[in-house]
Protein backbone atom coordinates (compact mmCIF):
# COMPACT_ATOMS: atom_id res chain seq x y z
CA UNK A 1 0.00 0.00 0.00
CA UNK A 2 1.05 3.59 -0.58
CA UNK A 3 1.92 5.42 2.62
CA UNK A 4 4.09 8.29 1.42
CA UNK A 5 3.07 11.51 3.17
CA UNK A 6 1.41 14.22 1.13
CA UNK A 7 2.40 16.91 3.62
CA UNK A 8 4.61 17.10 6.67
CA UNK A 9 3.32 15.12 9.61
CA UNK A 10 2.38 17.04 12.76
CA UNK A 11 2.83 15.29 16.10
CA UNK A 12 -0.52 14.62 17.75
CA UNK A 13 -1.59 14.17 21.33
CA UNK A 14 -4.53 12.10 20.12
CA UNK A 15 -4.24 8.50 18.92
CA UNK A 16 -5.13 7.42 15.41
CA UNK A 17 -8.28 5.30 15.37
CA UNK A 18 -10.28 3.87 12.45
CA UNK A 19 -14.00 3.44 13.11
CA UNK A 20 -15.05 2.33 9.61
CA UNK A 21 -12.88 -0.42 8.17
CA UNK A 22 -14.38 -3.43 6.39
CA UNK A 23 -12.63 -6.72 7.04
CA UNK A 24 -13.60 -7.96 3.58
CA UNK A 25 -12.03 -4.82 2.09
CA UNK A 26 -8.82 -5.30 4.09
CA UNK A 27 -7.66 -8.48 2.36
CA UNK A 28 -4.07 -7.93 1.31
CA UNK A 29 -3.74 -8.03 -2.50
CA UNK A 30 -0.88 -10.51 -2.05
CA UNK A 31 -3.17 -12.77 -0.03
CA UNK A 32 -5.98 -12.39 -2.59
CA UNK A 33 -3.58 -13.39 -5.36
CA UNK A 34 -2.32 -16.38 -3.35
CA UNK A 35 -5.88 -17.58 -2.73
CA UNK A 36 -6.77 -17.04 -6.39
CA UNK A 37 -3.72 -19.04 -7.49
CA UNK A 38 -4.82 -21.86 -5.23
CA UNK A 39 -8.04 -21.95 -7.23
CA UNK A 40 -6.12 -21.89 -10.51
CA UNK A 41 -6.92 -18.26 -11.31
CA UNK A 42 -4.53 -15.45 -12.28
CA UNK A 43 -6.59 -12.26 -11.97
CA UNK A 44 -4.93 -8.89 -12.63
CA UNK A 45 -4.36 -6.44 -9.76
CA UNK A 46 -7.27 -4.34 -11.06
CA UNK A 47 -9.65 -7.12 -9.98
CA UNK A 48 -8.87 -6.37 -6.33
CA UNK A 49 -7.78 -2.71 -6.22
CA UNK A 50 -9.99 0.22 -7.24
CA UNK A 51 -9.16 3.21 -9.36
CA UNK A 52 -11.81 5.90 -9.83
CA UNK A 53 -14.75 3.58 -10.36
CA UNK A 54 -17.22 6.48 -10.24
CA UNK A 55 -19.98 4.39 -8.70
CA UNK A 56 -20.47 2.28 -5.59
CA UNK A 57 -21.37 -1.06 -7.17
CA UNK A 58 -18.22 -1.44 -9.35
CA UNK A 59 -16.19 -0.49 -6.27
CA UNK A 60 -17.93 -3.16 -4.19
CA UNK A 61 -17.20 -5.70 -6.93
CA UNK A 62 -13.50 -5.46 -6.01
CA UNK A 63 -14.38 -6.71 -2.53
CA UNK A 64 -16.44 -9.54 -4.01
CA UNK A 65 -13.55 -10.59 -6.24
CA UNK A 66 -11.13 -11.01 -3.35
CA UNK A 67 -13.54 -12.49 -0.80
CA UNK A 68 -14.80 -15.17 -3.20
CA UNK A 69 -11.40 -16.91 -3.13
CA UNK A 70 -11.30 -17.08 0.71
CA UNK A 71 -13.16 -20.37 0.88
CA UNK A 72 -11.99 -21.84 4.19
CA UNK A 73 -12.25 -20.74 7.80
CA UNK A 74 -8.46 -20.80 8.00
CA UNK A 75 -8.43 -18.22 5.20
CA UNK A 76 -10.63 -15.88 7.24
CA UNK A 77 -8.54 -16.44 10.36
CA UNK A 78 -5.44 -15.41 8.39
CA UNK A 79 -7.22 -12.45 6.74
CA UNK A 80 -8.31 -11.19 10.14
CA UNK A 81 -4.86 -11.53 11.69
CA UNK A 82 -3.24 -9.78 8.72
CA UNK A 83 -5.80 -6.97 8.84
CA UNK A 84 -5.10 -6.38 12.53
CA UNK A 85 -1.35 -6.43 11.87
CA UNK A 86 -1.70 -3.92 9.03
CA UNK A 87 -3.70 -1.54 11.22
CA UNK A 88 -1.11 -1.82 13.96
CA UNK A 89 1.73 -1.29 11.47
CA UNK A 90 0.11 1.99 10.38
CA UNK A 91 0.31 3.28 13.95
CA UNK A 92 -3.32 2.86 14.97
CA UNK A 93 -4.05 2.39 18.65
CA UNK A 94 -7.60 1.13 18.00
CA UNK A 95 -9.71 -0.07 15.08
CA UNK A 96 -13.28 -1.21 14.64
CA UNK A 97 -13.53 -3.83 11.91
CA UNK A 98 -16.95 -4.46 10.45
CA UNK A 99 -17.78 -7.63 8.59
CA UNK A 100 -20.80 -9.42 7.16
CA UNK A 101 -21.16 -13.13 7.93
CA UNK A 102 -24.03 -13.22 5.42
CA UNK A 103 -21.83 -11.81 2.66
CA UNK A 104 -18.97 -14.22 3.40
CA UNK A 105 -21.31 -17.21 3.57
CA UNK A 106 -22.97 -16.29 0.28
CA UNK A 107 -19.65 -15.91 -1.54
CA UNK A 108 -17.86 -18.93 -0.10
CA UNK A 109 -20.43 -21.48 1.09
CA UNK A 110 -19.09 -21.29 4.64
CA UNK A 111 -21.42 -21.36 7.64
CA UNK A 112 -22.14 -17.81 8.77
CA UNK A 113 -21.97 -18.64 12.50
CA UNK A 114 -18.65 -20.38 11.95
CA UNK A 115 -17.34 -17.27 10.20
CA UNK A 116 -18.26 -15.18 13.24
CA UNK A 117 -16.55 -17.66 15.55
CA UNK A 118 -13.40 -17.65 13.40
CA UNK A 119 -13.12 -13.87 13.08
CA UNK A 120 -13.79 -13.25 16.75
CA UNK A 121 -11.27 -15.93 17.78
CA UNK A 122 -8.60 -14.40 15.50
CA UNK A 123 -9.22 -10.98 17.07
CA UNK A 124 -9.27 -12.31 20.61
CA UNK A 125 -5.79 -13.76 20.34
CA UNK A 126 -3.98 -11.26 18.14
CA UNK A 127 -1.48 -10.19 20.83
CA UNK A 128 -0.59 -6.82 19.25
CA UNK A 129 -0.64 -3.38 20.92
CA UNK A 130 -3.93 -2.31 19.35
CA UNK A 131 -7.52 -2.40 20.60
CA UNK A 132 -9.89 -4.15 18.19
CA UNK A 133 -13.67 -3.99 18.19
CA UNK A 134 -15.96 -5.89 15.82
CA UNK A 135 -19.14 -4.58 14.18
CA UNK A 136 -21.56 -7.04 12.62
CA UNK A 137 -23.06 -6.04 9.28
CA UNK A 138 -26.58 -6.74 8.09
CA UNK A 139 -26.67 -6.87 4.27
CA UNK A 140 -29.61 -4.87 3.00
CA UNK A 141 -29.63 -6.35 -0.53
CA UNK A 142 -31.62 -9.42 0.52
CA UNK A 143 -34.51 -7.44 1.97
CA UNK A 144 -36.08 -6.96 5.40
CA UNK A 145 -37.03 -10.59 6.11
CA UNK A 146 -33.45 -11.73 5.64
CA UNK A 147 -32.27 -8.73 7.65
CA UNK A 148 -34.14 -9.86 10.74
CA UNK A 149 -32.60 -13.29 10.47
CA UNK A 150 -29.16 -11.79 9.99
CA UNK A 151 -29.63 -9.57 13.02
CA UNK A 152 -30.76 -12.45 15.21
CA UNK A 153 -27.64 -14.35 14.19
CA UNK A 154 -25.44 -11.40 15.12
CA UNK A 155 -27.20 -11.06 18.45
CA UNK A 156 -26.37 -14.66 19.30
CA UNK A 157 -22.76 -13.43 19.32
CA UNK A 158 -23.50 -10.02 20.83
CA UNK A 159 -20.98 -10.44 23.63
CA UNK A 160 -18.18 -10.34 21.02
CA UNK A 161 -19.48 -7.34 19.06
CA UNK A 162 -19.38 -3.62 19.84
CA UNK A 163 -22.10 -2.63 17.37
CA UNK A 164 -24.10 -3.39 14.23
CA UNK A 165 -24.26 -1.85 10.76
CA UNK A 166 -26.48 -1.82 7.68
CA UNK A 167 -24.58 -1.96 4.38
CA UNK A 168 -25.07 -2.83 0.73
CA UNK A 169 -27.05 -1.28 -2.11
CA UNK A 170 -28.08 1.97 -0.44
CA UNK A 171 -30.00 3.40 -3.40
CA UNK A 172 -31.91 0.18 -4.11
CA UNK A 173 -33.02 -0.70 -0.57
CA UNK A 174 -34.39 2.23 1.51
CA UNK A 175 -33.77 1.93 5.23
CA UNK A 176 -37.32 2.21 6.62
CA UNK A 177 -38.02 -1.47 5.95
CA UNK A 178 -35.10 -2.46 8.18
CA UNK A 179 -36.48 -0.79 11.30
CA UNK A 180 -37.70 -4.07 12.90
CA UNK A 181 -34.25 -5.66 12.55
CA UNK A 182 -32.50 -2.69 14.11
CA UNK A 183 -35.11 -2.52 16.84
CA UNK A 184 -33.78 -5.92 17.94
CA UNK A 185 -30.27 -4.46 18.20
CA UNK A 186 -31.45 -1.48 20.21
CA UNK A 187 -33.35 -3.80 22.56
CA UNK A 188 -30.12 -5.77 23.05
CA UNK A 189 -28.16 -2.60 23.84
CA UNK A 190 -25.95 -2.67 20.74
CA UNK A 191 -25.29 0.73 19.11
CA UNK A 192 -25.78 1.12 15.37
CA UNK A 193 -24.07 2.72 12.43
CA UNK A 194 -25.74 2.82 9.01
CA UNK A 195 -24.30 3.30 5.53
CA UNK A 196 -26.08 6.34 4.09
CA UNK A 197 -25.36 9.47 2.09
CA UNK A 198 -22.81 7.68 -0.09
CA UNK A 199 -24.64 6.17 -3.08
CA UNK A 200 -27.78 8.23 -2.39
CA UNK A 201 -28.44 11.80 -1.32
CA UNK A 202 -29.28 13.50 1.98
CA UNK A 203 -32.74 11.93 2.18
CA UNK A 204 -30.95 8.61 2.67
CA UNK A 205 -29.29 10.03 5.78
CA UNK A 206 -32.54 11.55 7.04
CA UNK A 207 -34.27 8.19 6.70
CA UNK A 208 -31.46 6.35 8.45
CA UNK A 209 -31.62 8.76 11.38
CA UNK A 210 -35.42 8.68 11.58
CA UNK A 211 -35.96 4.96 11.22
CA UNK A 212 -32.88 3.19 12.59
CA UNK A 213 -31.61 5.46 15.36
CA UNK A 214 -27.86 5.28 14.61
CA UNK A 215 -25.26 7.14 16.64
CA UNK A 216 -22.94 7.10 13.61
CA UNK A 217 -23.43 7.20 9.84
CA UNK A 218 -21.14 5.39 7.44
CA UNK A 219 -19.91 8.04 4.99
CA UNK A 220 -22.84 10.49 4.97
CA UNK A 221 -20.85 12.95 2.89
CA UNK A 222 -23.82 13.94 0.74
CA UNK A 223 -25.37 15.44 3.85
CA UNK A 224 -23.71 18.68 2.74
CA UNK A 225 -26.46 19.01 0.09
CA UNK A 226 -29.01 19.82 2.82
CA UNK A 227 -28.20 22.59 5.34
CA UNK A 228 -31.04 21.46 7.61
CA UNK A 229 -29.55 18.00 7.78
CA UNK A 230 -26.13 19.42 8.66
CA UNK A 231 -27.73 21.38 11.49
CA UNK A 232 -29.50 18.25 12.73
CA UNK A 233 -26.37 16.11 12.65
CA UNK A 234 -24.41 18.78 14.51
CA UNK A 235 -27.12 19.27 17.16
CA UNK A 236 -27.64 15.52 17.62
CA UNK A 237 -23.93 14.67 17.75
CA UNK A 238 -24.27 11.98 15.09
CA UNK A 239 -20.82 11.12 13.79
CA UNK A 240 -20.07 10.77 10.09
CA UNK A 241 -17.47 8.12 9.27
CA UNK A 242 -15.72 9.79 6.33
CA UNK A 243 -13.25 8.08 3.99
CA UNK A 244 -11.88 10.59 1.48
CA UNK A 245 -10.16 8.22 -0.96
CA UNK A 246 -13.03 5.75 -1.00
CA UNK A 247 -15.58 8.56 -1.44
CA UNK A 248 -13.80 9.74 -4.56
CA UNK A 249 -13.49 6.23 -5.97
CA UNK A 250 -17.22 5.49 -5.48
CA UNK A 251 -18.37 8.85 -6.84
CA UNK A 252 -19.72 10.07 -3.50
CA UNK A 253 -17.28 12.99 -3.90
CA UNK A 254 -16.44 14.61 -7.24
CA UNK A 255 -12.72 14.58 -6.61
CA UNK A 256 -10.30 14.97 -3.73
CA UNK A 257 -10.00 18.74 -3.93
CA UNK A 258 -13.78 19.15 -3.81
CA UNK A 259 -14.44 16.55 -1.14
CA UNK A 260 -17.20 17.51 1.31
CA UNK A 261 -14.97 17.22 4.39
CA UNK A 262 -14.42 20.98 4.71
CA UNK A 263 -18.13 21.73 4.48
CA UNK A 264 -18.97 19.09 7.09
CA UNK A 265 -16.49 20.30 9.69
CA UNK A 266 -17.39 23.95 8.99
CA UNK A 267 -20.98 23.04 9.93
CA UNK A 268 -19.74 21.51 13.21
CA UNK A 269 -20.82 18.03 12.18
CA UNK A 270 -18.84 15.41 14.13
CA UNK A 271 -16.48 13.65 11.74
CA UNK A 272 -14.22 10.62 12.18
CA UNK A 273 -11.71 9.97 9.42
CA UNK A 274 -11.64 6.36 8.23
CA UNK A 275 -10.30 4.11 5.46
CA UNK A 276 -13.45 2.12 4.54
CA UNK A 277 -11.62 -0.58 2.54
CA UNK A 278 -7.88 0.06 2.80
CA UNK A 279 -6.78 -2.72 0.45
CA UNK A 280 -9.37 -1.95 -2.21
CA UNK A 281 -8.67 1.79 -1.98
CA UNK A 282 -4.89 1.25 -1.72
CA UNK A 283 -4.63 3.55 1.27
CA UNK A 284 -3.80 3.76 4.97
CA UNK A 285 -5.37 5.86 7.69
CA UNK A 286 -2.12 7.82 8.05
CA UNK A 287 -2.43 8.73 4.36
CA UNK A 288 -6.08 9.76 4.80
CA UNK A 289 -4.99 12.14 7.55
CA UNK A 290 -2.31 13.58 5.26
CA UNK A 291 -4.98 14.18 2.62
CA UNK A 292 -7.34 15.71 5.18
CA UNK A 293 -4.59 18.04 6.40
CA UNK A 294 -4.34 19.46 2.90
CA UNK A 295 -8.11 19.93 2.76
CA UNK A 296 -8.87 21.43 6.17
CA UNK A 297 -5.57 22.22 7.90
CA UNK A 298 -3.66 20.72 10.80
CA UNK A 299 -5.77 22.20 13.59
CA UNK A 300 -9.02 20.80 12.20
CA UNK A 301 -7.36 17.45 11.62
CA UNK A 302 -6.54 17.33 15.33
CA UNK A 303 -10.22 17.87 16.12
CA UNK A 304 -11.07 14.99 13.81
CA UNK A 305 -8.51 12.75 15.47
CA UNK A 306 -9.91 13.61 18.88
CA UNK A 307 -13.43 12.87 17.77
CA UNK A 308 -12.41 9.49 16.34
CA UNK A 309 -11.15 8.63 19.79
CA UNK A 310 -14.33 9.70 21.58
CA UNK A 311 -16.81 8.26 19.05
CA UNK A 312 -15.81 4.61 19.48
CA UNK A 313 -18.71 2.32 20.30
CA UNK A 314 -16.73 0.74 23.11
CA UNK A 315 -13.06 0.27 23.89
CA UNK A 316 -12.37 -3.45 23.76
CA UNK A 317 -9.74 -5.41 25.60
CA UNK A 318 -6.51 -6.11 23.77
CA UNK A 319 -6.10 -9.63 22.47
Amino acid sequence: MSSAPLSSRVPSAWPMIDLHRHLEGSIRPSTAHRLAARAGARPPRSEFVADDEGDLLPYLAKIDNAATFATTLDDWWRITREAVADACDDGLTAVEFRFSPQFVAARTGLDADAVIDTVTAAVAGHGLPIDVGLIGIVVRDEGPDSAEGQMRRLLRHADRLVGVDLAGDEAGFPVAQFSPAFGLAHDAGLPATVHAGEAAGPESVWNAVRHLGPTRIGHGVRSDEDPRLLDHLAASGITLEVAVTSNVQTGAAQDRRRHQLAALVAADVPVALCTDNPSVSNTRLSREFDIARELVGAETVERIRRHGFTARFAPSARG
